[in-house]
């Protein structure tokens, strides 16, 4: 474990919302939860950046990712949301003046996804993932370019789908990251069932499976950087929600 999220806040922010969605910008770790609320933590000095309630946001904010798109001015790179339920929508949300807002929606058009959708972003390609499935399977990954931020909300088709890669590992989908052609996925939602999958892109084949298990938490976001992969971890005390760190497979 890296840090216990009791390390870094203040006696008066009050946590809203289960643990969702991690993304990292340089020292700063993203750690989304349920409804929209948004900490930002400086993982370097222990301490809590800002808190606040994300702009037209109150999802499950499943996912979150960090492009290579940045607005003029901005502090940071443009943030890539999953709300994961109702519209299923990737919300792209910009951070300017100590406040964010949804600057473009992105929704897919599918049956492919009845419940649930996750978007994953592969920023180093300009890849953009739509991920999901039913409950115990069958799940996949479709891939489509990513829109520019700067045209509006856009619609995506079944016709814009660039490749469909089964995920047949996954019993519960829950973060998802895309980094050097492999898809890495947290897995799990009870005792004795928490891995992490390694998923080849090219061949669709997983290569590695990382057991979680022996933390005895839910995982939920992930993101990867400097050759560490970094998980945030649900508890049943927000206050104690953790944030694990893993070397870089494969």
């Amino acid at each position: 474990m890296i840090t216990c999220l009791s390390d870094f806040l203040p006696d008066s922010l009050t946590l809203k919302g289960s643990a969702q969605g991690l993304a990292l910008h340089r020292n700063h770790a993203f750690m989304l939860r349920h409804g929209g609320q948004c900490l930002i933590l400086d993982l370097r000095n222990h301490s809590t950046v800002a808190a606040f309630q994300l702009d037209s946001n109150n999802t499950h904010c499943n996912n979150a990712s960090f492009s290579r798109y940045r607005l003029y001015g901005d502090p940071y790179p443009l943030l890539y949301v999953s709300s994961c339920f109702g519209s299923k929508a990737c919300l792209v949300t910009r951070f300017s003046s100590g406040a964010s807002s949804v600057i473009q929606r992105i929704t897919f058009r599918s049956e492919a996804y009845p419940v649930a959708q996750d978007w994953c972003l592969d920023p180093d390609s300009n890849y953009l993932y739509a991920y999901g499935g039913r409950k115990g399977g069958p799940m996949s990954l479709k891939k489509f370019h990513l829109p520019l931020p700067t045209i509006g909300d856009v619609t995506l088709t079944e016709d814009d789908v660039l490749q469909t890669i089964p995920v047949n590992c996954v019993n519960v989908a829950q973060g998802s990251k895309i980094k050097n052609g492999y898809a890495y996925l947290p897995d799990g939602d009870s005792p004795g069932h928490y891995w992490l999958h390694i998923i080849n892109l090219a061949t669709g084949q997983e290569v590695r499976t990382i057991d979680l298990n022996s933390i005895g938490l839910e995982p939920e976001g992930i993101d990867i950087q400097d050759n560490w992969i970094y998980i945030s971890f649900n508890t049943p005390d927000p206050n104690k929600n953790q944030i694990f760190r893993f070397p870089l497979f494969p």
